[in-house]
């Protein structure tokens, strides 16, 4: 009887619509208040001395923005209206999953990879970030959204539309003005308002974005084409300090330290990545890039990896299988973000070439390059391979052979961080490795017969866990995300060994420092290098990246972005990993 009668009241006072958009917007706002309280009390601990005043006026912003963003769901027509409320609701349950895996509602940034990145990983994404206590959280936002729907609508068309026009202004106008001046991290209030910020957040950013052409090198012609290939593996989600080459106390690398052992692999240690999710690490690792962020949009201007290659007389070619930083690039070839690019080799490519990438697809990866060798020198290959994106049982075949360590998780289950499911979680990863890494070379250097070649190996960045509880793998500021390996392969008949045996011991390694050793491989004069980059592993000391600097967030610094480093010492714990059990180092 009280919903009729709230309902009648609503219906026959003079602007129904704005009434009932008061009613429902201070009912989220307070929904949303009562679910996330340590949230909002957090925000207002942050802010400074006149923080309470700045918290009033936020939280005045945002329910204001809830007023207008139902008011204008309201003039919709009642078939739209609904399925734009329906569209609401599955927005509030993304929020609350990334809020409940994150402790965050999503930013322009995780709304950007959301649109980029390759589907397979869209979908494992969601499926780890999904847990069924989100309904919980969300039904209360549910019900008030829904009763918006029984609310009249605007009979005349040209009265909804002009009614419309002050209340998108004011959306606009306040989310612009937040990019301007409020970091997304700061900013998380509501469901609904903070993925709009999101949303016109990128728009915001893609309007200022740099659309130009890269540097151009100067002149230099190469005399020939050279003998050697050089191989650039860019693996996915590696933690370096899970790999026995680095300490790890399972056999999960043991062929890569049979390949130490004989001289032929030159382990850089545990490395530091650019980034902690993809996107960051594989603009600087292309691109040389070396300050945080990329205000001024260095990593579109800069010329690529490519094009010092192509300069030097080198076939250029970019596996793509992780579909992630370069896939959008390339696809805007020619003179644009991507050039002097030879090959392109997606999934597709190998289907017309008719290569079996077998299911993991790495190994067919591995084949693949070995018979590019095998027919000439004088490659050099970009491979972002699939590597160990969660989940992680998805990585290795289902056969007793690849499961080294047990208990595993199976491929559906979320991260329990509690001590069982940690167990299921740090075997099922260890067998990805052992699988993925050891096996991937192992199949590499067995069957390639053109030995003069040299692989520098790393990964975009590591990940989490659950040692602290995470329920996340990456993408977060945490410091062992960034714990990645670095090393070299080289071939018995490599030209330039004695260039690798003076690499010095004991140095510190940056994924920054790949670009410049990538263009030392290559043998690129000092003329033709257009920017200050960082130093190569030939010419780093013992005494040189003491701090050594990442960043997660916002790529270009206009929102959420946190830029850290890894002292040295670092904290400690920092750069080792250890099984939740001890148990045999491999059957």
């Amino acid at each position: 009887m009280k919903a009729k009668f709230a309902l009648r009241a609503i219906t026959q006072a003079t602007c129904p619509c704005a009434m009932a958009a008061l009613l429902a917007a201070t009912l989220a706002v307070l929904i949303d208040l009562f679910l996330r309280f340590s949230d909002y009390r957090a925000l207002l601990h942050v802010l400074p001395a006149a923080g309470t005043v700045e918290f009033s006026g936020a939280l005045t912003l945002v329910f204001l923005q809830v007023v207008a963003l139902f008011y204008l769901i309201l003039l919709l027509p009642r078939i739209l209206r609904t399925g734009v409320l329906l569209l609401c609701a599955f927005v509030v349950v993304v929020q609350f999953s990334y809020w409940l895996t994150l402790s965050q509602f999503m930013t322009a940034t995780d709304l950007f990879l959301g649109i980029s990145v390759g589907g397979d990983h869209r979908t494992e994404a969601v499926s780890s970030f999904f847990q069924p206590l989100v309904f919980l959280y969300a039904l209360p936002c549910v019900l008030v959204l829904s009763a918006l729907i029984p609310v009249p609508p605007v009979s005349n068309f040209r009265k909804a539309l002009a009614l419309s026009l002050l209340p998108a202004l004011f959306l606009l106008a306040s989310n612009y003005a937040l990019f301007l001046h409020v970091p997304e991290r700061s900013f998380h209030l509501n469901p609904l308002t903070s993925f709009l910020r999101s949303t016109l957040h990128h728009e915001f950013e893609n309007l200022r974005k740099y659309r130009g052409p890269r540097d151009d090198l100067p002149a230099f012609q190469a005399s020939q084409r050279p003998l050697d290939s050089i191989i650039y593996v860019i693996d996915e989600s590696v933690r370096g300090s899970n790999l026995s080459l680095n300490g790890y106390p399972r056999a999960t690398t043991p062929f890569l330290q049979s390949l130490e052992a004989g001289g032929l692999l030159k382990n850089l240690g545990i490395c530091v990545a650019a980034g902690t999710f993809s996107y960051i690490s594989n603009a600087y690792l292309i691109t040389g890039h070396n300050a945080f962020p990329d205000d001024g949009f260095r990593t579109a201007r800069n010329p690529t990896v490519f094009d010092y290659a192509k300069k030097m007389g080198y076939e250029t070619i970019y596996i793509d299988i992780d579909h992630g930083y370069l896939s959008t690039l390339v696809k805007a070839a020619g003179d644009g973000p991507v050039r002097s690019l030879d090959r392109w080799m997606t999934d597709r490519s190998f289907e017309e070439r008719h290569v079996d990438l077998e299911a993991t697809k790495d190994l067919g990866i591995a084949r693949f390059i070995s018979r590019l060798l095998n027919e000439r020198g004088g490659y050099f290959v970009v491979v972002n391979k699939k590597g160990l994106h969660f989940h992680y049982r998805n990585r290795y075949p289902d056969d007793e052979a690849s499961a080294a360590w047990k208990p595993v998780m199976k491929a559906s289950d979320p991260i329990d961080p509690g001590a069982a499911g940690r167990e299921k979680l740090v075997n099922t990863y260890d067998n990805g490795i052992r699988f993925q890494v050891d096996e991937f070379f192992r199949v590499f250097v067995s069957e390639t017969t053109n030995r003069n070649y040299v692989m520098l190996y790393t990964s975009d960045h590591g990940q989490t866990l659950a040692e602290q509880g995470q329920v996340y793998t990456h993408m977060k500021p945490d410091e062992g995300i960034v714990d990645v390996p670095g090393f070299l392969v080289s071939g018995e008949r490599y030209g330039r060994k004695g260039l690798l045996a003076g690499i010095p011991y004991g140095i510190r390694v940056s994924h920054l420092n790949n670009f410049a050793t990538l263009l030392d491989l290559m043998g690129v004069p000092l003329s033709l290098r257009v920017r200050p980059y960082d130093k190569s592993i030939f010419s780093l000391t013992a005494g040189d990246n003491r701090a050594r600097t990442y960043m997660s967030g916002s790529l270009h610094g206009s929102g959420d972005y946190v830029v850290k480093t890894i002292p040295t010492p670092p904290a400690a714990g920092w750069g080792v990993s250890r099984p939740v059990r001890s148990g045999p180092e491999a059957p």
